[in-house]
């Protein structure tokens, strides 16, 4: 490629990898090179095109409402784009990009809550469908048990992974109360995805009950949501800033990595006052997260990032490090990263990530047996 030839903005902007992207402008770079150390020009072009690309996807009804709400918060660092065969859901959703699948199938109506209508969609769009999977790292954000999440799902990670995407795949689980066949369609999509994901988050709807029984739908459904948007903003922040202690895409997709055949995973977000007692809690209820009630003794890897104003005090890290390598195996690795968020003021915000924990439903969902029943006997 001649000097006329490169062209930064094509490289930044081409669906290749990111080490792909690297050897590209190195290779370039060695070309030009008078000396051997390395100029400014060349770091300001390598940090040009090593941006992380993040593509957030909504698949479905549940996935766009998701994708919606995180586009009208606003979230830097990252496109969204809602994927549905309803022409009036997507419509009406909120996205930087979006992508109406099988319209010879569906006839822009709806997959009818069939899984198999739902596939054949996406199917039937697979070449546009794979053409706008430009990203290193996808998210992926759908309800399980329907037609169209369940069913499309699985052919998006598919191509994502061909792609050379991280595929990082949080969806929801029925509610026992909706039925047999519904959790037995989202059993069946459970287990067609998990060979095409890196890490799998399932989120039971029962565990909303855990809050409040008399909680409104709307009100439920909206903290699911807030959960979401707020694990992914905070996996974003990580890889694209710059902390006082830096945790770098490099360790997170260490942790995104599948330990053994079965992808899983463990994310809790909790903010706290500072005191000591508090952080002690609230570093623990972020490895013990309720909405997905994962065992943190299955941790092998973990990233603890503590987010604080310009206040936040050693003291402070370190007792929230401290709870949180009590609560995991002692063989565990684990790695901190410090940030300063002004707007948090007197609070202290903590992420855990970890690798290791299988959900029970992915376990279900492999061995054919019946997801686990609610035990609300804590409420």
């Amino acid at each position: 490629m001649s000097d006329k030839e490169f062209d930064l903005t094509e490289i930044a902007k081409s669906r290749i990898s990111v080490r792909s992207r690297f050897t590209e402008i190195a290779r370039q770079n060695k070309l030009n090179q008078t000396s051997n150390l390395d100029d400014d020009k060349y770091l300001s072009d390598l940090l040009k095109i090593l941006k992380i690309k993040s593509l957030v996807i909504g698949i479905g009804g549940a996935g766009n409402n998701t994708v919606s709400r995180m586009q009208d918060i606003g979230s830097k660092f990252v496109e969204t784009l809602n994927i549905n065969t309803d022409a009036h859901d997507l419509y009406y959703s909120n996205a930087n990009k979006k992508l109406l699948i099988g319209k010879e199938i569906c006839n822009g109506l709806g997959s009818g809550n069939d899984p198999s209508i739902g596939a054949a969609a996406a199917e039937e769009d697979i070449e546009r469908i794979s053409e706008v999977l430009k990203a290193d790292v996808v998210f992926l954000a759908f309800g399980l048990g329907g037609g169209t999440g369940t069913g499309a799902a699985p052919i998006i990670a598919r191509e994502a992974k061909k792609n050379k995407a991280t595929v990082v795949t949080f969806c929801s689980i029925p509610f026992t109360s909706e039925g047999k066949e519904r959790r037995n369609r989202a059993k069946t999509g459970l287990k067609e995805i998990i060979e095409n994901t890196d890490c799998l988050i399932p989120i039971p709807n029962d565990n909303l009950l855990r809050f409040n029984k008399k909680i409104p739908i709307l009100t439920g459904f909206k903290i699911m949501d807030e959960v979401l948007i707020r694990c992914i903003r905070e996996i974003l922040n990580l890889i694209n800033n710059c902390g006082l202690i830096n945790i770098d895409y490099a360790d997170v997709k260490k942790i995104f990595e599948k330990k053994g055949e079965l992808p899983g995973g463990l994310i809790g977000i909790t903010e706290s006052y500072g005191e000591e007692s508090d952080l002690i809690k609230k570093a623990k209820l972020a490895l013990h997260n309720p909405l997905l009630e994962p065992d943190p003794m299955q941790v092998d890897k973990c990233i603890v990032s503590v987010s604080g104003d310009h206040k936040l005090s050693l003291s402070k890290i370190d007792k929230i490090i401290a709870t949180i390598t009590d609560e995991i195996p002692e063989e565990a690795s684990l790695k901190f990263g410090t940030a300063l968020d002004p707007s948090l003021k007197s609070k202290v915000r903590i992420m855990a990530l970890g690798r290791g924990p299988i959900s029970p439903y992915v376990q279900a969902s492999m061995n054919g047996t019946d997801f686990p029943q609610p035990d609300f006997t804590t409420l």
